[in-house]
């Protein structure tokens, strides 16, 4: 797996009680995320974080747990990359409060003026592959899915 720097942006109204803080906290070491996420409903947007592109569907499914309706919005870029061949993901999600959502990831490849692209970057080209899944938008309903369901859903085949 590629290694990342992440970046998540998440929205939501109102204020975050105690117990839906120790809620999230719970929840987040029941599913085995990063425990950095802790801090996310404190800062309300921009957390910096590395290498959990595997993660972020679990912690959109605990998010809803927690706040019901948000907007999250997350870029992982590729850490070390051949010169021309600069990778990214982007991935963008909404809930409404009555649980339909609408999920989109997006792969990207930079290619700056100063390079032309690389034999790796070529080769991802042709693989199809250029990054960790398929571009897809998918929606759907999550109020009754548990983690695993969810999970299934918004990833690609």
């Amino acid at each position: 797996m590629l290694r990342t720097d992440d970046n998540y942006n998440l929205y939501y109204e109102g204020v975050i009680s105690t117990e839906q803080e120790t809620d999230f906290k719970t929840l987040i070491m029941q599913h085995h995320l990063a425990t950095e996420f802790a801090v996310l409903l404190k800062k309300n947007y921009n957390l910096m974080i590395s290498d959990t592109y595997g993660e972020h569907r679990k912690l959109i499914w605990v998010l809803y747990q927690i706040l019901g309706h948000f907007v999250l919005s997350a870029l992982f870029a590729e850490k070390v990359h051949p010169p021309g061949c600069e990778y990214e993901a982007r991935i963008g999600f909404s809930v409404e409060a009555n649980g339909n959502f609408a999920y989109e990831l997006k792969n990207k490849l930079f290619l700056y003026d100063t390079y032309q692209f690389s034999e790796e970057c070529k080769k991802r080209i042709a693989r199809k592959s250029i990054g960790f899944d398929k571009n897809c938008r998918i929606t759907s309903n999550i109020k009754k899915m548990d983690v695993l369901d969810f999970v299934a859903k918004i990833t690609p085949e």
